[in-house]
């Protein structure tokens, strides 16, 4: 029974990947899709706040330009 709970603790490579492909799925979900598009629609307000604000946590990601 230990040997088996150790088995689970080890990352595997699968397991790793299987775990990042949604969150890496997202991110690219939102820099291709939404942000291009609400970046071209006529606000100024929305590229306002993406240089103040991150894109999940903030502070992070942040646009520059």
């Amino acid at each position: 029974m230990t040997v088996g709970l150790a088995a689970l603790m080890v990352p595997e490579p699968v397991a790793v990947r299987v775990l990042m492909a949604p969150v890496t799925a997202v991110g690219l979900q939102v820099r291709g899709v939404e942000e291009t598009y609400l970046a071209a629609v006529p606000v100024a307000a929305y590229v306002d706040h993406t240089t103040r604000t991150g894109r999940f946590l903030p502070g992070v990601g942040r646009r520059t330009g």
